[in-house]
């Protein structure tokens, strides 16, 4: 619709999307207003007619990106003839119609569009009002496009700190999954009680007391000695942490023949101490080719990384229950804490407390409760709690992941809310009671079962066999210079060499400097092998 002379506007849903009189005025004063900083990721919503975009494809760093964004499709087939003629044979400007967040995340997991560690910040800029109309839906992807990037550098800090272990760890679990059962998915047929380490998971103890052989109890590590402590013995524990502190956990708990659900990277060490049977599944830390490799090698659960204990033992009983029909309730999953008091007791941290208490150390150790970056917030109950950016962020993501699953429920009393629905525990005995009377809830229920052991062990020893020739091979060339035309093909199979490093994120290279520490690193990979290889022989003959 023409305007005064001064271009066109648009009108649309009974209402003008530019200005009647100048319509190009306030999209180029806003497009002028913002400074694009490099490494961009810049959401352009609702474009329409490309008022304002050749001001901001001027200021565009080299290694920032325009995403033009419309949701409406009519809107998209009118602006599109514009908008080409304006980025035709531009750079790093993309312009897409899209109707919700897995439809924006395709375009990056299909690599139609740069990935997340290209970029360190999401710049939103509206230039009509056609952003209005779907005012929600650009704000939501503005949040995911945030939170997508700011969770690939929180991972990309974790990875540098923690992800040598990670790979070390695994190698050294690949000599005992032979040895292991196999997870048996969809097979408790009773509710599920997953309960975490927070504060909150002492309220339920008496109905553990009484119930616990109607329920299938799930506890997260640093809460196991807290239920046995209690008379509780759950039906699994899940061990995710791969450093040598967890082990304090499970202090107590030898004989008990609890079963262990572990994750392959967790602390090889953690899958003696109960007694129990022991199953592996795998976080897929990264997205790579060795992982890759092993699940091809291993019947295993696998699931995306959570960073929580919490979410991991909520994501197995997801794993393990039959249907929807089966509730799975949570406790202790608080993702917050009381002052001085931010774990339940028995657990390390509170036998610690205890243990250090005295005349001239009071038991009442605020360090972490005001910590520089702890802060308070309204719990569930209406009274104060305390949270860090670290536990909110896992809280946010509990709620997102798990608010929509049917038939899961929070019958904790304080902590963080989660959005998900609530039961008390008098509703929690009816339910338990239901299943009661229609099924035998006393059974034992099998969570494992046994897989071709003969075929997993042969697979297992020829993988790390395969590997260990293929380090020892890299390592010659690496000190004599030859062939070194291999030497990237057997990097980029075996990214757990540098997926550590600060710049592990980048494509392998032949620099001098990223080969030296490359060099540096084989020898730890070759000993973890060698121990599983060893680990597996000696078993075998047992």
């Amino acid at each position: 619709m023409p305007a005064a002379g001064r271009g066109f506007s648009v009108y649309y849903h009974n209402r003008y999307l530019y200005s009647r009189y100048n319509p190009q005025a306030a999209p180029i004063k806003t497009a002028i207003s913002f400074d694009i900083l490099p490494n961009t990721l810049v959401l352009v919503f609702s474009p329409l007619l490309g008022y304002g975009l050749k001001e901001l494809i001027d200021k565009l760093p080299d290694d920032s990106v325009i995403l033009l964004i419309e949701a409406d499709e009519e809107l998209f087939k009118l602006s599109n003839e514009y908008l080409q003629q304006i980025i035709k044979n531009k750079k790093n400007i993309y312009n897409v119609c899209i109707a919700d967040g897995k439809s924006f995340f395709s375009l990056f997991n299909q690599n139609l569009l740069p990935a997340f560690s290209n970029f360190k910040r999401c710049l939103p800029i509206e230039l009509s009002g056609g952003a209005q109309l779907y005012k929600l839906f650009y704000h939501s992807l503005t949040a995911l496009a945030d939170n997508a990037i700011n969770q690939f550098w929180r991972n990309r800090i974790t990875l540098v700190k923690l992800g040598r272990l990670y790979a070390r760890n695994i190698f050294k679990n690949l000599g005992r999954v032979p040895f292991a059962d196999y997870l048996k998915i969809k097979s408790v047929i009773k509710p599920i009680v997953v309960c975490g380490s927070g504060p909150s998971v002492e309220n339920i103890i008496p109905f553990l007391q009484k119930n616990s052989d109607d329920c299938f109890v799930i506890s997260v590590d640093n809460a196991l000695m807290t239920l046995i402590k209690s008379g509780i013995f759950p039906d699994a524990v899940i061990a995710v942490e791969s450093q040598l502190a967890i082990e304090k956990a499970y202090i107590g708990s030898c004989g008990t023949r609890i079963p262990i659900i572990a994750d392959l990277t967790s602390r090889p060490h953690v899958m003696e101490l109960t007694g129990g049977k022991v199953s592996f599944f795998l976080s897929e830390y990264e997205q790579c080719n060795y992982l890759d490799r092993i699940k091809k090698i291993l019947n295993i659960v696998t699931m995306v990384p959570l960073g929580s204990v919490g979410l991991a033992a909520m994501e197995i009983a997801l794993t393990l229950r039959k249907d929807e029909s089966i509730p799975v309730f949570f406790c202790g999953l608080d993702f917050s804490f009381k002052p001085c008091k931010t774990h339940c007791r028995e657990t390390p941290s509170h036998r610690k407390l205890l243990d250090e208490h005295n005349r001239l150390s009071t038991i009442l150790c605020g360090e972490s409760s005001f910590d520089a970056n702890s802060f308070y917030f309204t719990g569930k109950d209406g009274k104060a709690s305390i949270t860090t950016p670290a536990l909110s962020g896992y809280g946010k993501t509990f709620s997102a992941r798990y608010s929509n699953v049917q038939n899961t429920f929070d019958i904790a009393t304080e902590g963080m809310d989660t959005n998900i629905k609530k039961k008390s525990l008098e509703n929690v005995l009816e339910i338990v009671q239901h299943f009661r009377r229609n099924i035998d809830t006393t059974a034992r229920i099998k969570i494992h079962e046994n897989d071709n052991q003969i075929s997993c062990l042969e697979k297992v020893k020829k993988f790390l066999i395969d590997e260990l020739k293929s380090l020892e091979e890299l390592r010659t060339i690496l000190i004599t210079g030859k062939k070194t035309e291999k030497i990237i093909p057997i990097i980029k199979e075996r990214e757990y060499l540098y997926l550590h490093f600060p710049d592990g994120y980048k494509e392998p290279t032949l620099d001098i400097s990223f080969l030296n520490r490359i060099r540096a690193e084989i020898d730890f990979f070759i000993k973890d092998i060698k121990f599983s290889l060893n680990f597996l022989e000696e078993n075998t003959k047992t």
